[in-house]
């Protein structure tokens, strides 16, 4: 409505699916851990665990949803990054693995490729 504060619409936490209000990070033994922020009950502050901060990858950031309207989305972009993604992870994995992942993307293209010729 005009002249309301538009409400702002809080991320789901990926743990319990609650709205959350922040990520945090925590150092503890000398690791950093993240968390999800959803607010205080009382004086003590509601968290989940998302796991350790150096591995973790909030999957808003590689898809870039922005999810008040999903007719919207570049799901186009959203494979490419996910793509991507498997790709860069792939590079850490020993060698007989790293070309098998290499072939999933291989024919993942030539799915694409045999999608986009349907529609020409």
């Amino acid at each position: 409505m005009k002249g309301m504060a538009e409400e702002k619409i809080l991320p789901l936490c990926p743990r319990c699916g609650a709205p959350y209000r922040s990520l945090e990070y925590k150092v503890v033994n000398g690791r950093k851990y993240l968390y999800a922020y959803h607010g205080k009950a009382g004086r003590k502050p509601l968290l989940c665990y998302l796991g350790p901060a150096d591995v973790y990858v909030h999957a808003e950031q590689i898809l870039s949803l922005d999810l008040k309207n999903l007719e919207d989305v570049d799901l186009i972009a959203i494979a490419f990054n996910a793509a991507t993604l498997y790709a860069i992870r792939s590079r850490r994995l020993p060698a007989a693995e790293r070309r098998e992942a290499a072939e999933r993307l291989k024919q993942l293209a030539r799915d694409i490729e045999t999608l986009a010729n349907d529609l020409a």
